[in-house]
């Protein structure tokens, strides 16, 4: 009577005491928290990773992931003004309507990573003509295509060199040529591609871009392209003077891409995905419908023969 008067109910309580301080000493990942005070710690996060880059100590950016970004200094940049104006001089004439003259110069290169920094700068040589005889400099834009096995990236026009034209006509030596714009590339070759296979011609080859001018005028699109005899190609900087028009041509970038294509040994891949994976597929079908045809065939062939045989000596096959 007096256990289950006093003692049963005391047991009880103190069961759900010990419960309840069970679930107040639970660890802290399985307590509920406050949810406001999970996100200001998620956002300290994210405000600490974003000013990691803004230390003037730390590395410049890449942004190739490659090579570390370095504009020209004054000095560089007028030694390449000059190259680039010393060697249009031989530039009579260009096929395209727009009268633009290009130099192109490649300023870093990094033989172990694949890297390369160029300097693009485009002239106002002639007098446009043609379609382009009523379009202004501004208008025009500039696309820049490189080989399949080359990347390239532009630097943003907030980190581009960029001149107004007064000063561009002021510092320029020759008043018959006119700079009107200039861009930083940074390009990287495939990974997979062993450039080390490579001559200087084939590199160049692969480091030469495509120009192309695009503008709209009246709701019809104009464009033309710059021809190598255009401008003038590697006369600063890495392969200066190596650059040869008869040698570095689109058919030199596409010889080199195989050249530098690693070995695969024929038979162990699947080719083209999917193709090869469609077709190896088919074939493992036919093969095992063949198979299996042809040992279903047998089975029923052999227990023909059992009963045959069976009959032959007298038995019937069946139980009594």
């Amino acid at each position: 009577m007096h256990f289950t008067t006093y003692i049963a109910p005391a047991l009880l309580v103190l069961s759900e005491m010990a419960s309840a301080k069970a679930i107040i000493h639970l660890p802290n990942a399985i307590r509920r928290r406050d949810y406001s005070h999970e996100v200001k710690k998620v956002a300290d996060k994210l405000l600490r990773r974003a000013t990691v880059g803004t230390d003037v100590n730390l590395q410049p950016q890449s942004f190739n992931g490659l090579l570390p970004l370095s504009e020209p200094d004054s000095a560089l940049n007028q030694s390449i003004a000059t190259a680039c104006l010393n060697s249009l001089q031989s530039v009579t004439g260009v096929e395209n309507d727009a009268g633009l003259t290009a130099c192109y110069n490649i300023l870093q290169y990094d033989p172990k990573l694949g890297a390369f920094m160029a300097d693009l700068r485009l002239y106002q040589a002639f007098q446009p003509k043609g379609a382009f005889a009523n379009i202004t400099v501004s208008d025009i834009q500039i696309g820049v295509k490189y080989p399949s096995s080359t990347r390239f990236q532009s630097v943003p026009k907030s980190n581009a060199k960029k001149r107004d034209l007064e000063e561009r006509q002021s510092t320029s030596t020759n008043s018959s040529m006119t700079e009107i714009e200039q861009y930083l590339l940074m390009g990287s070759f495939l990974t997979h591609l062993d450039i080390k296979k490579l001559n200087n011609t084939q590199l160049m080859s692969l480091m030469l871009p495509e120009i192309q001018l695009n503008t709209a005028e009246s709701q019809k699109a104009v464009s033309a392209n710059m021809t190598s005899g255009e401008g003038a190609w590697f006369v600063i900087g890495e392969f200066s003077s190596d650059f040869d028009e008869k040698l570095v041509t689109p058919a030199a970038a596409k010889n080199a891409i195989e050249v530098a294509l690693p070995f695969i040994l024929p038979g162990v891949t699947l080719g083209i995905f999917p193709t090869g994976l469609i077709i190896t597929m088919a074939w493992t079908g036919l093969f095992f419908l063949a198979y299996g045809l042809g040992t279903f065939g047998r089975i029923r062939y052999r227990d023909a023969y059992r009963k045959r045989m069976a009959a032959s000596a007298g038995r019937t096959g069946k139980r009594i």
